[in-house]
């Protein structure tokens, strides 16, 4: 019997699901998303290095739910997009506020805030992914338009004219997206409450909601760090005080959405359609896909991102229509909805879009820093080298083990492993390892190797509970 039959069989013959405490509920999700979003901030700002977490808290929450694989595929796809949304956010001038002691509630309230709407985004995302296959495809994509035009309207009401503003209106003003993230969501809510049932729409409400909370919590408190660091940071060995930030932030986001899969473990997630999708093609077309898709939303959005500049330039209110809906188009909002909308119709390439494009961001920003790679800038033909060289290798390795047993567990291990490389290659490039002679052993450890030990520790706890977890679908499947 092979993978797909074997997982058609009715879950009365399959559903003997490991019971796992509240406790590792809770932990496991957090530390993965400690991780991710360390990572995030250190090999691919941005959305899409938002990426890394919002697949990697995915991937744990299928595998505490013990979700079957033909689902899981596509929830790690909506999780993945969903997180790298919040991604859209400008939050550095935010940040600074919690320097000034004259401002430092306000930068908190400010963090709190955008923290909250990247938390709700997040969990609205994971919880959609979850019931997703219960629901219509037309509703999906309807949600999506709903979506992006709250996206709109946010923008225009609040953000553009600055109406509560949390950057420096003075010093180089950014432009924000807060507000137009949380009309989305909340539009979208508004429209899934009234199209899908109440049970559905329970689990969607309860990851958005604990989703907020801990995104709220995460950025607002961890970005007292921040504060803490430029008060008494002379007075500790920890160095890197924005790290702690986004260690908080992350493993306090991914504890809460760990809570939500807890109210959620009886989930009914066997309610799968007759006719199971096609998890596998030849490589030749696996690879191939994954490559245009990635020259897709790294090369021509940022073109086409270049161009809308132009426009901008020029003024009225027809340029000033096609600006926004440019806008719109080179958002992640948009390009994470339609990468959703792919796994949805081919679902064999949802893993290489969580996974491989994910690693591929890690590659373009390690390998065009001027920084680091001074002499490389010259010879763009190399650099695309080098990104499209290390991506068909990840690219490879999912294929693979897309084919073999254990699937879950190892599109988890090998993103923990190939961004955590990444992070160790841009540590040693920039010479973090060079200590200075005057720091003490304890200095070192605990200071200099801060980041580094977080990475490690952290990727090797969530290796050995992601190789401990019994998940009996996961097995039974493969």
């Amino acid at each position: 019997m092979d993978e797909l039959e074997e997982l058609s069989i009715s879950h009365h013959k399959v559903s003997f699901r490991q019971k796992h405490s509240l406790l590792y509920f809770i932990l496991f999700p957090a530390i993965s998303t400690l991780l991710g979003w360390g990572l995030r901030g250190f090999i691919g700002g941005g959305p899409y290095g938002a990426m890394i977490p919002g697949a990697m808290v995915t991937f744990v929450i299928c595998m505490l739910l013990d979700i079957p694989l033909v689902l899981a595929t596509i929830v790690v796809v909506f999780g993945t997009a969903g997180t790298a949304m919040g991604g859209e956010m400008t939050y550095g001038q935010t940040i600074g506020f919690l320097n000034n002691p004259g401002t430092i509630w306000w930068g908190f309230a400010g963090t709190s805030l955008k923290g909250g709407v990247w938390g709700l985004i997040t969990g609205l995302f994971i919880g959609l992914g979850l019931v997703h296959q219960r629901i219509k495809i037309k509703i999906i994509v309807t949600g999506f338009l709903i979506f992006l035009i709250g996206y709109v309207i946010g923008l225009k009401l609040i953000n553009d004219p600055k109406l509560l503003y949390f950057s420096n209106p003075f010093d180089h003003p950014r432009n924000e997206s807060w507000a137009g993230l949380l009309f989305a969501a909340v539009g979208l809510l508004i429209y899934l409450k009234s199209k899908i049932g109440a049970e559905k729409f329970m689990v969607v409400l309860r990851f958005a909601v604990y989703g907020f909370i801990g995104g709220a919590l995460g950025f607002g408190l961890g970005s007292l760090w921040i504060t803490v660091g430029s008060r008494f940071g002379k007075s500790f060995f920890i160095i890197d005080w924005w790290k702690m930030m986004e260690f908080s932030f992350g493993f306090l986001l991914g504890g809460f959405l760990g809570f939500a899969a807890w109210r959620s473990k009886d989930i009914d997630s066997h309610s799968l359609q007759k006719i199971t999708p096609n998890l596998q093609k030849s490589f030749l077309i696996e690879l191939t896909s994954v490559i245009l898709i990635g020259f897709f939303i790294y090369t021509m959005m940022e073109l086409f991102e270049s161009y809308l500049d132009t426009i901008n330039n020029v003024g009225g209110i027809l340029p000033g229509l096609l600006v926004t809906i440019g806008r719109v188009l080179v958002s992640y909002l948009f390009i994470g909805c339609l990468l959703i909308i792919i796994a949805l119709r081919w679902p064999y390439l949802a893993f290489q879009i969580a996974v491989t494009i994910t690693f591929c961001h890690c590659m373009i920003d390690l390998v065009t820093d001027e920084r680091l790679f001074p002499a490389l800038q010259s010879s763009q033909l190399l650099i695309i080298v080098i990104i499209i060289a290390a991506s068909i290798v990840v690219g490879v390795l999912v294929a693979i083990f897309q084919r073999k047993q254990f699937i879950l567990k190892s599109m988890f291990l090998i993103l923990v492993w190939s961004t955590t490389t990444v992070a160790i290659l841009r540590m040693l490039t920039d010479n973090v390892f060079n200590f200075r002679r005057d720091h003490s052993l304890s200095q070192i450890i605990i200071g200099d190797l801060f980041v580094f030990n977080v990475f490690i520790i952290s990727a090797i706890m969530v290796s050995v509970m992601v190789v401990k977890n019994k998940s009996s679908r996961i097995r039974s499947a493969l």
